[in-house]
């Protein structure tokens, strides 16, 4: 959202500069203002700052114009070399002109005619530390506008990594989730065929439909990065639906522990899912007898723990848990919460087990 009110760069840096050096001639007529008095001086404090102030205006517009012209051309400080180039360019000019503006406040202090060669008298007769203070001031303003563009350089390239980063994550994103739907697509169809080669018309157009119901879901969340776990156990159920028209009574998935789903838990869309399958890969799919399979859900201290578990008899498959859509699941989570989720299996007590831990606040 833009803000109502935006104070312009050239102004917002003119106030800068010339608050800094407010505050450099405040110092400095602190460590003048005790000397004098002990010389009989009477002026005020202030009105030494001011003095101060009015010595260093030139100096004050120089630093200006060096901010605004290495903004203006960064490539001014883009190399070591060419910071050295700047600096040197910025003393040999900015010198001899620093310190004729002080003689110019000198000669107007002294009451004296405004001019080129009174000015340079006092110049000409300045000691050889005001010399060498001017000096020191001018590369005190060079190192503040070098450093503070720097860093501003610094901030910005952080920025646009950062927002590069977040765009190839996403265009990574959006390849796996390319991956994963013709999976998805081509096992739900499978699905549908046999129930087409066995010839149960009634059930095939009752999988026809419930098909378009999980391609509305997978094309809804394919615009969005997240959703709730409960939206994802629901789309599981209704994947269950469409697979019992084909295996009937023989698929048995027992969902335990929905509870520890209550608070509007997020994650990446479609990611039970290919657990659910992989399960039913390997139980179903080997043999005639029925199925075993549990879906449960535990809080485990600040992440949420989803294990998908089923038999393994000498007859399963050897790779379960090795297939597309665990290897994508595994790359979703490392892109969507970094080091913060994982997805384990195993074998314990005669059974393959899919751990899912992930967090219940997105990092």
């Amino acid at each position: 959202m833009t803000p109502p009110f935006s104070i312009p760069v050239w102004l917002r840096a003119l106030v800068t500069n010339f608050a800094l050096w407010a505050v450099l001639c405040a110092l400095a007529g602190i460590t003048t203002y005790g000397d004098a008095q002990q010389h009989g001086d009477t002026r005020s404090y202030w009105q030494m700052t001011l003095g101060w102030w009015r010595g260093y205006v030139v100096m004050m517009v120089q630093s200006y114009l060096l901010y605004m012209v290495c903004r203006r051309y960064p490539v001014l400080l883009s190399t070591p070399r060419r910071i050295a180039a700047s600096y040197a360019v910025y003393v040999v000019l900015g010198w001899p002109s620093a310190m004729l503006g002080l003689g110019a406040w000198r000669t107007v202090k002294q009451h004296k005619a405004l001019t080129f060669e009174n000015a340079w008298g006092y110049v000409v007769s300045m000691y050889k530390f005001e010399w060498f203070v001017g000096f020191v001031l001018l590369t005190m303003a060079f190192g503040a506008v070098a450093a503070g563009l720097l860093w501003r350089q610094r901030q910005q390239q952080a920025r646009e990594l950062a927002q590069t980063r977040l765009t190839l994550e996403r265009q990574r994103l959006a390849a796996l989730r390319g991956q994963l739907e013709p999976h998805f697509m081509f096992n739900t169809l499978s699905a549908i065929g046999a129930l087409v080669r066995v010839g149960d018309k009634p059930l095939a157009l009752d999988g026809l439909a419930r098909l378009g119901d999980l391609l509305q879901y997978a094309l809804t969340t394919s615009e969005r990065d997240w959703i709730t776990l409960e939206q994802e156990l629901q789309f599981v159920q209704d994947y269950l639906d469409l697979q019992r028209l084909r295996f009937g009574p023989r698929l048995q998935v027992r969902i335990e522990g929905t509870h520890a789903l209550d608070g509007g838990i997020e994650c990446p869309p479609m990611l039970l899912q290919p657990l659910v399958e992989n399960a039913l890969r390997h139980d179903l799919e080997c043999h005639d007898g029925d199925s075993d399979i549990v879906l449960s859900f535990a809080q485990e201290g600040a992440c949420v723990l989803a294990r998908v578990s089923n038999p393994v008899a000498g007859y399963a498959a050897p790779k379960a848990g090795l297939g597309i859509g665990l290897r994508g699941t595994r790359a979703r989570l490392r892109l969507a919460y970094g080091d913060a989720a994982s997805l384990e299996t195993r074998q314990a007590d005669g059974r393959f087990v899919a751990e899912l831990r992930i967090p219940r606040m997105a990092a």
